[in-house]
C-alpha cells in the first residue's frame, strides 16, 4: 500500500541468499510505531513495485476502500473494504493487485510492542486468517480509534509518545479481539519444514531462549542440523536467529517498560556477565540498551 502524501519509508537492511530484501522499520516511527494514511486514487500503481520482501516488523494494514491482495508465503490473502490485514515479521510477501481507488492506513509495530496476550491470538493463525472484513457493529469504534492513533501520530503536541503509546495499546487488544473472534477456517496442509518450523518457535520463551539448537531439536525428537535446515527452509532465518531475537524482544521490553538498570536487566534474562549482554544487545540491534532506550522514550 502506497501513500500520495508520506511513505511507510522502508529501510533496507540485508539480503537473505534467496535474494528476498529484508527491510527494518523506518527512521519516521515514535517509539516503534508508525501509522501512515494511505491512498491509491487516481495513480497508477503496478503491484510490482511492491515486490516479494520481508520485514523485521509487524504490519497491520485496514482497508477503509477498495481492494487489496498480498501474496504472503505464496498465500493469496485479500481485503476488501472495511477489512483488516497483518504480516508477522519475516514473513514472505507481495502486492498482487491493488485497486485504484485504495484508500486506508499502513501500521508498523516493532515487535517488542505487541504484548504477550495478543501474540498467542495473531502467532497461531493461518496466513488464510491473517485478513477479513470487520463486522459492520464493530467499524465505527474501531475506524475512529484508527484515526485517532493517526491524527496523533501527525499532529505535534505535548506528551506525543506517551499518547501514541496509549492509543496502540488500545489498539492492539481491539484488532486482537477482532481476530480473535474469526471462525477458524479448516488448516490447509503445510509442508514439513513450515511444521517444524512452527513447533520450534512455540517452544521459545523467557526462560530458555539461552538454550542451544540441539535443546529443541530433542524436544522435537530430530536432529540439530535437520531443526536447522527446516528453520531456514521455512522463515530464512537460522535457529540462533529465532532464540537471540526472542532474548533481544524481551530485552526491549524490559529497557523500554522498566527502569531497571542495565545490569538487573542482564541478570534476570540469565546473563551471568551484564557486560556480555551489552555487547550482544549491541551487535544484534546497532545499539547499546542506554541507546534503546533512550530512543524509544524520546
Amino acid at each position: 500500500m502506497n501513500v500520495r502524501s508520506n511513505s511507510p519509508n522502508y529501510n533496507r537492511t540485508l539480503k537473505a541468499k534467496s535474494d528476498i530484501p529484508i527491510y527494518n522499520q523506518s527512521s519516521e516511527a515514535i517509539g516503534g510505531i508508525q501509522i501512515v494514511k494511505s491512498s491509491l486514487q487516481g495513480i497508477d500503481y503496478p503491484p510490482e513495485k511492491m515486490g516479494a520482501h520481508r520485514d523485521e516488523f509487524y504490519v497491520f494494514f485496514v482497508l477503509t476502500k477498495g481492494n487489496v491482495v498480498v501474496l504472503c508465503d505464496n498465500i493469496a490473502v485479500e481485503l476488501n473494504e472495511i477489512g483488516i490485514g497483518f504480516i508477522k515479521p519475516f514473513q514472505v510477501h507481495a502486492a498482487k493487485h491493488i485497486s485504484n481507488n485504495t484508500t486506508g492506513y499502513f501500521i508498523s509495530i516493532a515487535p517488542f510492542l505487541v504484548p504477550d496476550a495478543c501474540l498467542e491470538i495473531f502467532q497461531p493463525l493461518q496466513i488464510s486468517e491473517q485478513g477479513k472484513k470487520i463486522d459492520p457493529l464493530f467499524q465505527d469504534d474501531f475506524l475512529n480509534l484508527v484515526s485517532l492513533l493517526h491524527n496523533s501520530f501527525e499532529k505535534q503536541k505535548q506528551n506525543k509518545p506517551q499518547i501514541i503509546n496509549g492509543l496502540f495499546n488500545a489498539l492492539i487488544y481491539e484488532i486482537a479481539n477482532l481476530f480473535q473472534s474469526s471462525e477458524r477456517t479448516i488448516p490447509k496442509p503445510r509442508n514439513q519444514s513450515t511444521v517444524i518450523s512452527t513447533n520450534f518457535k512455540k517452544l521459545i520463551s523467557k526462560s530458555n531462549f539461552l538454550e542451544s539448537p540441539s535443546f529443541f531439536a530433542k524436544k522435537l525428537n530430530i536432529s540439530a542440523s535437520h531443526l536447522t535446515d527446516c528453520v531456514n527452509a521455512s522463515t530464512g532465518k537460522p535457529t540462533t536467529y529465532w532464540l537471540q531475537n526472542a532474548m533481544i524482544i524481551e530485552a526491549q521490553r524490559l529497557l523500554y517498560y522498566t527502569e531497571n538498570d542495565v545490569k538487573e536487566i542482564a541478570f534476570s534474562l540469565g546473563f551471568k556477565d551484564h557486560s556480555y549482554f551489552s555487547r550482544m544487545f549491541k551487535k544484534l540491534t546497532h545499539e547499546t540498551p542506554l541507546a534503546f532506550r533512550k530512543k524509544f522514550r524520546k
